[in-house]
Parts: structure tokens; C-alpha cells; sequence
């Protein structure tokens, strides 16, 4: 996943949020739902954009860099850490 913690100045936030793109494609809804993460690595600063063209075209290039950094040992061992498997007795 690739994720904006902050106040996404381009939609004018008032309250600090956690927006998350997941890169993985299923098909389903995760709204409401509780999801773990581990933040493995550090893109980029919050910054504010001209156009809406311009936020889709950098969060294109945050999830490529993401996908590289996802492939290094010290990030790509953390997909099988306890945190984020499933407890089998209260799933």
C-alpha cells in the first residue's frame, strides 16, 4: 500500500486523516472493515498540488516507488509478520 497521513491540502482537510491505496487488486469493499498495517518506508513530504491531473500523476509515481522498495529484504520480509496474520482462534 502506498498511504497520505495527513491533512491532504489539495482537498482542503480540516482534521488530520489516513488515506490508504492499497496495491494489491481484489474484488470486495473494505469499508468498516479493520485493516493492519506496518509503514515499512518514507516517500515523500505532504505537498499541495495545481490540478487534480497532477495529485493522480504523483500518486502514480509514489505507488512505483512503493512496488520498488516493497522488493527489498528488510520491507518484503514484514508481508509474513505475526501482526499481520490472522489469528486462527478469533479470526
Amino acid at each position: 500500500m502506498v498511504a497520505s497521513i495527513g491533512w491532504n491540502p489539495y482537498y482542503k482537510n480540516e482534521k488530520k486523516s489516513m488515506e490508504v491505496h492499497l496495491l494489491h487488486k481484489f474484488q470486495g469493499d473494505l469499508y468498516g472493515e479493520e485493516l493492519k498495517i506496518i509503514i515499512g518506508g518514507y516517500i515523500r513530504e505532504e505537498k499541495d498540488f495545481s490540478s487534480l491531473d497532477e495529485l493522480i500523476t504523483e500518486i502514480k509515481n509514489d505507488i512505483a516507488i512503493a512496488e520498488h522498495q516493497l522488493e527489498e529484504p528488510v520491507v518484503n520480509k514484514l508481508k509474513n509478520d505475526d501482526f499481520l496474520m490472522i489469528n486462527k482462534a478469533n479470526p
